[in-house]
């Protein structure tokens, strides 16, 4: 019976959907600009009289946002492992004491003492 010898380095990575980014990063990158969009664009459809200027606003924030994100995740992304992005935000979250998830990060740094001075014969620590 054929096996196959290796595995796959990125087999288990979510797939790059669209300008570098994956499915739930190009979502959030939606989201986030059709919500940043519907504040200018609802003053602008009070402004101007147009109730469908608000969604229009919206939408197009939320294409230069698509744009300018994938960009953006990209350049940050380039030439380093997929989960580097995410660990820095969630250390970043963890040093102002923010915890993300159950996992609990190391924030403070000092020095270590490795154990390895001599002691003399049965004593102990």
């Amino acid at each position: 019976m054929a096996s196959i010898d290796f595995l796959p380095k990125r087999i288990n990575d979510a797939p790059v959907v669209f300008r570098g980014m994956t499915l739930r990063e190009v979502c959030i990158m939606a989201v986030m600009g059709f919500v940043g969009g519907m504040l200018p664009g609802i003053v602008l459809a009070f402004v101007f009289g147009m109730p469908a200027m608000a969604p229009t606003v919206a939408v197009a924030v939320m294409a230069l946002a698509l744009v300018v994100g994938g960009t953006v995740m990209r350049r940050l992304r380039r030439g380093r492992p997929p989960s580097l992005l995410y660990r820095q935000i969630m250390y970043r979250f963890a040093a102002h004491g923010i915890n993300l998830g159950g996992e609990t990060l190391i924030t403070r740094s000092s020095p270590y003492r490795v154990g390895r001075e001599s002691r003399s014969q049965g004593e102990l620590r």
